[in-house]
């Protein structure tokens, strides 16, 4: 997957994820009539009086209007006339209730009364038996009459567990919540006493509403889709990164034996290219790499010491060695006095054959005098080696000393060193002579 495909597919992501949270206020609800429904099983809770008439009594057969008849001489404390919706479907199974928000009812009241009572009665093993209907949580809600002239909307937040029934069946405060997780019945009811005469309640309208996903639980699984989402692509991600690791480090193993190939090449030429094959020394594109790299490093101006001291060193009359001894002879002897000089240097001194039988040794950060007395060591030594030892033969090597001036270039420095060896040769070899400072 491309840079560009992660960037349009998190885009619609993010465009899916902004509908999917509108989307929500949009869903439909969730809904459970119990009045109107052709399926309700609904009765009334009524007790024959003294007179033989009824305490409660349906006005139609619609099972949604009823009627209170309280006696004149009525002084109990109850009056048995309420509508009882059946939502059981045995002795101890009801309906989950808690899964709606609210209830939606439309309930008209030709009366007295102050106060009408919605309840809903629950069973749970913990409080309740089956054989003890008033065992069931009673959860209630009490509603004034004068709010009955409109459509209602109650929250089942708004029911309570009743006092009454908390003292009468000695419920502990644990179990003392609202529950409406096992519903077996609905009543509805007046929570006063009723005075004599009747009580005519119409209800339109007794229905559970909810949603089919709460807006939690929809947020939630959006962020769970998210949370997947960027697990799966962070795995894919892992993946295709070990693939492409793996493939690298197979190319990079390749091209390190290629490198280091190509280095032993490499390495091989540029020996070849700057250094001497007789003396093994630098050859003059050595030392200019050299005198390159001290040039770059001349113009700190905090150092006290000159950049480097120059010692040109030219074996005396090796024409006539070459000339008499033969060639061989004069190649074994630049071989001896240049492994002669790189004895004497030291490690930072860089040691090159210049041309023929001249070498130069460029001593970085060292002074005219430390190079004059190097070079005398180095003359002495010359002078006292016995070359070719089947045939004797002995050589000397004169010599010119100079340092580097401030701001002075490699040139400059070279032709006064270089006149100073003139002026060594002028008086009669085997000697060191120092480079004018002018």
């Amino acid at each position: 997957m491309t840079d560009k495909h992660s960037s349009t597919l998190l885009i619609a992501a993010i465009l899916a994820t902004l509908l999917a949270v509108v989307a929500v206020h949009y869903f439909p609800e969730k809904r459970y009539a119990i009045i109107p429904s052709k399926d309700a099983r609904i009765y009334l809770d009524s007790a024959k009086l003294p007179d033989g008439s009824v305490t409660s009594e349906w006005l139609d057969d619609t099972h949604s209007n009823f009627r209170c008849n309280v006696p004149p001489a009525f002084t109990g404390n109850y009056f048995s006339c309420s509508l009882v919706a059946d939502l059981s479907r045995s002795a101890t199974t009801g309906m989950n209730l808690a899964k709606y928000r609210y209830l939606e009812l439309q309930v008209n009241y030709v009366g007295d009364a102050n106060k009408l009572r919605i309840a809903v009665r629950n069973y749970n093993p913990a409080y309740s038996r089956a054989n003890d209907a008033n065992s069931n949580k009673f959860n209630a809600a009490l509603i004034h009459t004068k709010e009955l002239t409109k459509p209602l909307r109650l929250p089942l937040t708004a029911f309570s567990v009743s006092d009454w029934w908390i003292s009468q069946y000695n419920i502990p405060v644990v179990q003392a919540q609202t529950e409406m997780t096992n519903t077996l019945a609905l009543t509805i009811d007046f929570a006063d006493n009723l005075t004599p005469g009747k009580h005519d309640v119409s209800v339109t309208k007794l229905e559970f509403v909810g949603e089919w996903v709460s807006p939690e639980n929809w947020y939630l699984f959006i962020l769970g889709c998210w949370m997947l989402g960027i697990f799966g692509f962070a795995t894919y991600r892992l993946i295709q990164l070990h693939r492409k690791t793996r493939a690298d480090s197979k190319m990079i193993e390749e091209l390190a034996i290629s490198n280091e190939q190509l280095k032993t090449e490499t390495d091989k030429f540029r020996r070849l290219s700057t250094v001497d094959a007789l003396t093994q020394t630098y050859n003059r594109f050595g030392i200019d790499k050299v005198v390159s790299t001290l040039m770059a490093a001349s113009h700190d101006r905090f150092k006290s010491t000159p950049n480097f001291a120059l010692i040109i060193i030219d074996i005396d009359h090796f024409k006539r060695v070459n000339d008499r001894r033969g060639h061989d002879a004069g190649d074994r002897v630049l071989q001896k006095i240049s492994a002669i000089i790189q004895d004497a240097i030291r490690s930072v001194d860089f040691l090159g054959r210049w041309g023929g039988e001249e070498f130069l040794v460029i001593m970085p950060n060292t002074g005219k005098e430390f190079a004059g007395d190097l070079a005398e060591r180095i003359r002495v030594a010359i002078s006292a080696t016995m070359f070719e030892p089947e045939q004797p033969l002995y050589v000397t090597a004169s010599f010119g000393i100079g340092a580097q001036h401030k701001d002075e270039d490699f040139s400059n420095t070279f032709k006064r060193v270089d006149n100073a060896l003139f002026k060594a040769k002028e008086l009669s070899r085997n000697c060191c002579v120092m480079a004018d400072d002018k």
